[in-house]
């Protein structure tokens, strides 16, 4: 496979398993889909829901699965990676206005620093490091996705628990 013909979803299948949540996501509309409806791959429940949210929300008129992959520095590998970035919509407000999306699907905790442990223990340490690596990779992703939206006159937006289940 060449590297132009590459593509997330011809080398990342979704996975099975007891508490994983992947698949293959069946949209109502499958007209609003830009790009193959047999290959809207969800990686978490919350992704599923985002799915359906955008196949069933009449403000958004297309949307996509990870339609594409944006190169970044990851600051803790010092080398250049690709991120995948989880959704695409374009949406159109009551007055007409249409606004394209990059859409990342996160848990809020994965969006803020880490807090350090009240205790030290090896568990809440390697936790705490954990966290901030993920953090750190994240907030890489996030730059390189915002300047990418930014260049093609698009938004970059991070979906949460607190949209997805309106947790305030």
């Amino acid at each position: 496979m060449s590297n132009k013909d590459k593509n997330i979803k011809n080398f990342l299948k979704p996975r099975t398993g007891k508490r994983i949540r992947q698949g293959y996501f069946v949209p109502k509309n499958p007209e609003k889909y830009k790009g193959d409806v047999t290959q809207i791959i969800y990686r978490s429940g919350w992704e599923f829901k985002f799915f359906k949210f955008c196949d069933e929300n009449p403000m958004v008129i297309e949307y996509a699965s990870e339609p594409l992959g944006i190169d970044y520095w990851h600051s803790i590998d010092k080398r250049q990676a690709k991120y995948w970035v989880d959704g695409y919509m374009k949406t159109k407000n009551a007055q007409g206005q249409e606004k394209e999306w990059l859409i990342e699907v996160k848990p809020n905790k994965y969006i803020l620093p880490p807090k350090p442990p009240k205790r030290m223990t090896d568990k809440q340490t390697s936790s705490y490091v954990n966290h901030a690596k993920a953090y750190l990779v994240n907030t890489d992703k996030f730059k390189a996705a915002k300047a990418y939206a930014a260049a093609h006159n698009m938004r970059f937006g991070i979906i949460t628990e607190n949209f997805l289940f309106g947790k305030m």
